[in-house]
């Protein structure tokens, strides 16, 4: 028996425990768990646990002789099959995990999404305020134009918008409902799809960020920072363009 076979079983994944009862019981053939654990020597309690791990790895079996628990370990050829079954396991954990990543990043305690509310006179201004330093060179909206103006003053607007240089951000998108009654130079107009529903407010997605505006009540903002958010909302945007903008 090569020396390292104990480490090489570890290697693959069994306890030291394992190894020793699986070696043990090998040379012995059938064996009592008395036996096996003084030819392991390890005490009893550890020679039942060890056996109930290698059983629940199918590489252990047991069988009654007349009132005694008899245990046999499995072929060798069972430890191939064992880790080839693993093997699978484990690609297929993987893959789900690989799916799984951007959810993960979400979670992780470092890059959770930042969130900040802003209500009342302060909403606008520390919307485009943050806008002006996210500093983007793309930005996509979607936007109920009749909310707009009809809660909105646009002289508000108009001096909330000076904070930022629109002449920077070398594509902008919005999709709209409502009737454009100031169209703004630069920006590529396209009217939502009916097919998307109806809905209120605005959302605008640049850089890492994505915004969400309410304007019935008092006007409320809410900012959310996520890479993995705003790559999603990017994607759900660039959809619906294409299906609302068919030329």
């Amino acid at each position: 028996m090569p020396k390292d076979i104990k480490q090489l079983l570890t290697d693959v994944g069994l306890l030291p425990s394992e190894s020793k009862i699986y070696l043990a019981t090998l040379e012995l053939g059938p064996s009592t768990v008395q036996h096996i654990a003084k030819k392991a020597n390890v005490s009893r309690t550890a020679a039942y646990e060890a056996i109930e791990l290698l059983q629940k790895r199918g590489l252990m079996s047991s069988s009654m002789l007349g009132k005694r628990k008899i245990f046999t370990s499995e072929d060798p050829h069972r430890i191939v099959s064992y880790l080839k079954e693993e093997q699978q396991k484990f690609a297929s954990t993987l893959s789900d995990i690989e799916q799984m990543i951007g959810t993960l990043h979400l979670m992780s305690g470092g890059i959770k999404p930042a969130v900040k509310v802003y209500e009342g006179e302060e909403a606008l201004p520390a919307y485009f305020d943050q806008l002006a330093q996210a500093k983007p060179n793309a930005m996509y909206e979607i936007s109920n134009l009749d909310d707009v103006y009809a809660h909105l003053n646009s002289e508000s607007i108009q001096v909330s918008r000076k904070a930022v240089s629109w002449n920077e951000i070398k594509t902008l998108r919005m999709l709209h409902r409502g009737d454009i009654r100031f169209r703004r130079e630069g920006v590529e107009y396209c009217r939502l799809d009916e097919q998307f529903g109806e809905f209120h407010g605005d959302v605008s997605i640049y850089g890492n960020y994505i915004s969400l505006m309410t304007f019935i009540g008092h006007p409320v903002v809410v900012i959310l920072e996520s890479k993995a958010v705003a790559d999603t909302m990017r994607a759900l945007f660039n959809a619906a363009w294409s299906s609302s903008c068919k030329t």
